[in-house]
C-alpha cells in the first residue's frame, strides 16, 4: 500500500471538509481523484494567524461593511455572551473559528448577529449545554438550548454535552447543518418527514447513538462522514430517496453489522463503510460507483478476504469483488453472489436435511424433497422413496453440481426446482406424474441437453415429443432443448405459443416452421446463431422482447397484418461491442448496446404495427409482396405474369375449340348431303363451293 499517499490525500480531505473544526482526524485512505492528486514532495506550511483586534478576550476584524466578525476567543468563561459591539462596531458574525477550543457551557448570542458560518463555530465545544437566542434576533432563534434559524427550517447545532438521551427533530425542519449532532450523548435522534439535507458530520462521534431512522425522511445525499465513529451504532434505516452516500459516512461504525441499503443508490464513495461489523451487503442493481475500501475493509484497511458481496451479475457490484489500482496497490479479492443465489442459500440452510445414500432431503411441510446428489453415476435412476417417504419434488438446484449425462426422474414426483440441472445434463426423463416446474426458464443453462422425454401417464403437465416440452395439449412449446441437434423444426399444428426462452441459445438450428403459432415469448429464438429461416403464421398476434435477438444469419422475416404486439429488440438486432464501450464511456445516450443486423428486412403490409417496427428501428420494410414458397414476390409484376399467363392459356383454349368445331363437322359427312338447301344464286353456289373446297382440306390436313 502506498499509505504516504493516501495518508496525504486523506488529510486534505478532511482540510477540504471540514475547514477549520477542531473534529477528532484519522489517517489512512485516500479521497476520490480531483482531492488525491496531492503531491508527495509537498510541504505543509505553518497555520498563518488570521489578522484581527482583541477585546474582552474577543479577537475580531471589521468587515467592508464596518461591522465586527468575531475570529476567535480566549475566555475561560462558562457562560459566554456574545458582545453587541466590537471596537465601536457592531457585531454581526460568528466566523467558523469563534468559538475553537472554548470551555463554555452556555453561550448567549445577541439580537444583533446576522451570519454564524455554515461550518459551525460551536463544533468543538465540547462542554456545551445549551445556546439561547435574543429573542429579537432576525435570523435565529433556540429552543430547548438548540440553535435554529429563525424560519425553523434549519437546525444549526445541538450543544453536544446537553444530558438528555434521546431528542426528536421538530417538524418542519428541512436541514441539520454541518456538525449540528456531532459528538451528542444522545441515544436516539428521531428525525422528522420534512427533512431533506444533511450535512457533512452531522452524526459523528456520537458515541452512544445506538440507531438512526431515515426511511421516513427525503434525504437524498448522506454527506461526508456524516455518521463517522459512531461506535454504539447497530440499526440504520435510509429513505427510499437517498442516491449517494459520501466520503466515509459510516467509518468506524464498529458495531453495525447489518445494513439494507436504498433501493435507488448510484453511488457509494470511498471507505464508506470501513471499519464496521458488516460480513455481507446486497448492493442493488442501480450502483454506477463504489469508492475504494467502500465495504470489507476494517479501519486500518485491512481486507477482509470473506466479505460477502451479493448483487446482480454484470453491475458494478460484481466488479468491484475483483476491483484494483496500482496507484493505492490494492487488488480486492471478495467472493460474489447473485441475489437469487444468497437468497436460495439462506433458505437452503433453514432446512430440516436428512441423509439418505447419495441424496440429501428434506421435510417441508411434511412432505420430502430432495435437495442435494452427490452420485457419480453417469446415468441416475433417482429413487421414488427415501426412509418411507415419498419423493414429491426436487429442492432448487439439487442436481446442479452432478456431471450426471442422464437422469431419470421417479413416478409420484410432481414438482422440479429452479436451476435443478448442469450444464452436462444431455438426457432428461421426466414422469407423467409431474405438476410443476418452478422458473421461467427452467432449462436455460443446460448447454448439453439433447431431449427431454415425459413418461407416458396421465394426471401431470407437461408431454413431449422429439425430445421438446410441451404442456399436456401440446398448445405451448415450452423448452427445445439448446444441445438438440437438428438443423430443422415443424411444430405441431395444435402449437400456439413459444414459452419465454423456449429456443433461447440452439446452436444448430438453421429452419423452423412455426406457422399455427400465435404467440411468441420474450428471448424465445436469442442466440440462435444458424437460424436463417423462420415460416410464420399469418395469425401471429405478439411477439416479445428480444425474441429474435442476436440471430445474425436471419436476414428477413415475413409478417402479417394480425401482428399487433411487437417488443422491444424482437426483430433484427444484434450486439454491438463498440456501443456498448460507447455507453459505458458517456459517448452514446442509446439504452442498450444493440445495432441493426445490415440489411436486414422485413416483408409485410403497409401501415401494420410491423411496418411501423421497422420505420422506428430503421429496419428495411418491403410491402406489396406476396410470400411464395422461400420468395417474396411483389404484388404488380404477379398479378401481369397471372394475366400473361391467363391470356395464354384462354389463346390455346380457344384454339383447342375452334379445331375441336372442325372436327365435329368432319366427322357427318352423309348429313351434309341429306341437306335440302333452297336455290342459289350462282354467285352463292360458287362461294359455298369454295368453302367447302376449304373445309375438305382441313381435314386431309388432319
Amino acid at each position: 500500500m502506498k499509505n504516504h499517499k493516501k495518508t496525504a490525500a486523506f488529510l486534505m480531505g478532511l482540510l477540504l471538509c471540514l475547514g477549520n473544526t477542531a473534529l477528532p482526524m484519522m489517517s489512512g485512505y485516500a479521497v476520490d481523484e480531483e482531492i488525491s492528486a496531492v503531491s508527495d514532495d509537498a510541504e505543509t506550511a505553518p497555520d498563518e494567524e488570521l489578522e484581527g483586534e482583541e477585546e474582552g478576550g474577543f479577537r475580531y476584524t471589521v468587515d467592508t461593511d464596518g461591522n465586527a466578525v468575531i475570529l476567535g476567543n480566549t475566555l475561560e468563561d462558562k457562560e459566554v455572551t456574545v458582545p453587541d459591539t466590537l471596537g465601536g462596531k457592531p457585531v454581526t458574525e460568528l466566523a467558523t473559528d469563534a468559538f475553537l477550543g472554548s470551555h463554555a457551557e452556555k453561550i448567549i448570542i445577541p439580537a444583533g448577529i446576522e451570519y454564524i458560518s455554515t461550518d459551525d463555530p460551536f463544533a468543538s465545544c465540547l462542554n456545551l449545554t445549551e445556546i439561547e437566542v435574543a429573542s429579537d434576533n432576525k435570523n435565529y432563534c433556540s429552543e430547548g438550548g438548540v440553535l435554529f434559524s429563525k424560519d425553523m427550517k434549519k437546525l444549526l447545532h445541538y450543544p453536544c454535552a446537553n444530558e438528555r438521551e434521546s431528542y426528536a427533530v421538530p417538524d418542519g425542519i428541512e436541514e441539520i447543518g454541518v456538525a449540528g449532532f456531532a459528538e451528542s450523548r444522545l441515544k436516539k435522534i428521531t428525525l422528522p418527514s420534512s427533512l431533506k439535507t444533511i450535512g457533512r458530520h452531522s452524526f459523528s462521534f456520537c458515541q452512544f447513538l445506538e440507531e438512526i431512522d431515515m426511511s421516513g425522511t427525503s434525504i437524498e445525499y448522506v454527506d461526508v462522514m456524516a455518521f463517522i465513529n459512531d461506535i454504539s451504532l447497530t440499526s440504520v434505516k435510509f429513505s427510499d430517496s437517498t442516491a449517494e452516500i459520501d466520503l466515509a459516512a459510516f467509518f468506524g461504525c464498529s458495531k453495525l453489522a447489518e445494513v439494507e441499503l436504498p433501493p435507488q443508490i448510484s453511488v457509494i464513495r470511498q471507505s464508506a463503510f470501513a471499519g464496521t461489523a458488516l460480513k455481507q451487503v446486497t448492493i442493488p442493481a442501480t450502483i454506477q460507483e463504489i469508492g475504494y475500501c467502500a465495504f470489507g475493509y476494517d479501519e486500518n484497511e485491512i481486507m477482509d478476504s470473506d466479505f460477502v458481496i451479493i448483487g446482480t451479475p454484470g453491475t458494478i457490484a460484481e466488479q468491484y469483488c475483483k476491483d484494483s489500482d496500482s496507484e493505492y496497490g490494492y487488488t480486492n479479492n471478495f467472493t460474489f453472489k447473485s441475489v437469487a443465489a444468497a437468497e436460495a442459500e439462506e433458505e437452503y440452510n433453514k432446512l430440516d436435511k436428512h441423509a439418505f445414500d447419495d441424496y440429501e432431503y428434506a421435510l417441508i411441510d411434511g412432505e420430502a424433497y430432495i435437495t442435494f446428489c452427490v452420485s457419480m453415476d453417469d446415468v441416475i435412476n433417482v429413487p421414488a422413496e427415501m426412509d418411507g417417504h415419498q419423493i414429491v419434488g426436487l429442492y432448487k438446484g439439487a442436481f446442479v453440481t452432478n456431471e450426471a449425462s442422464e437422469i431419470i426422474l421417479p413416478e409420484g414426483l410432481k414438482t422440479i426446482g429452479e436451476n435443478m440441472f448442469s450444464s452436462n445434463l444431455k438426457k432428461l426423463t421426466i414422469p407423467s406424474s409431474c405438476e410443476y416446474i418452478e422458473g421461467s426458464e427452467p432449462f436455460v443453462d443446460c448447454a448439453a441437453l439433447e431431449s427431454i422425454t415425459v413418461a407416458d401417464g396421465e394426471g401431470g403437465a407437461f408431454s413431449s415429443q422429439d425430445g421438446v416440452l410441451y404442456d399436456t395439449d401440446k398448445k405451448t412449446i415450452l423448452v427445445y432443448p439448446r444441445g438438440k441437434q437438428d438443423k430443422k423444426f415443424t411444430a405441431p399444428a395444435s402449437a400456439e405459443e413459444i414459452n419465454i426462452s423456449a429456443f433461447c441459445g440452439n446452436p444448430y438450428l438453421e429452419e423452423v416452421d412455426i406457422s399455427h403459432v400465435k404467440k411468441i415469448g420474450s428471448y424465445a429464438f436469442e442466440t440462435c446463431d444458424k437460424l436463417s429461416k423462420v415460416k410464420f403464421s399469418n395469425d401471429l398476434e405478439s411477439v416479445g422482447y428480444c425474441a429474435f435477438f442476436a440471430c445474425p444469419e436471419l436476414k428477413s422475416v415475413r409478417l402479417g397484418e394480425k401482428l399487433d404486439d411487437i417488443a422491444d429488440y424482437a426483430f433484427g438486432y444484434v450486439y454491438d461491442s463498440q456501443l456498448a464501450a460507447e455507453i459505458q464511456n458517456g459517448v452514446s445516450s442509446a439504452e442498450e448496446p444493440y445495432s441493426v443486423i445490415e440489411d436486414y428486412t422485413i416483408y409485410t403490409k403497409e401501415d401494420t404495427t410491423a411496418y411501423k417496427y421497422a420505420k422506428a428501428c430503421g429496419i428495411n420494410v418491403v410491402t406489396n409482396t406476396i410470400g411464395i414458397a422461400d420468395a417474396n414476390v411483389n404484388r404488380g409484376f404477379l398479378y401481369v405474369i397471372i394475366g400473361i399467363i391467363a391470356a395464354a392459356v384462354l389463346g390455346i383454349i380457344g384454339v383447342a375449340t375452334g379445331k375441336s368445331m372442325k372436327k365435329k363437322k368432319a366427322s357427318k359427312p352423309a348429313e351434309k348431303k341429306a341437306i335440302v338447301k333452297p336455290k342459289e344464286t350462282a354467285e352463292e353456289a360458287s362461294e359455298n363451293d369454295e368453302e367447302e373446297a376449304d373445309d375438305e382440306a382441313d381435314e386431309e390436313d388432319n
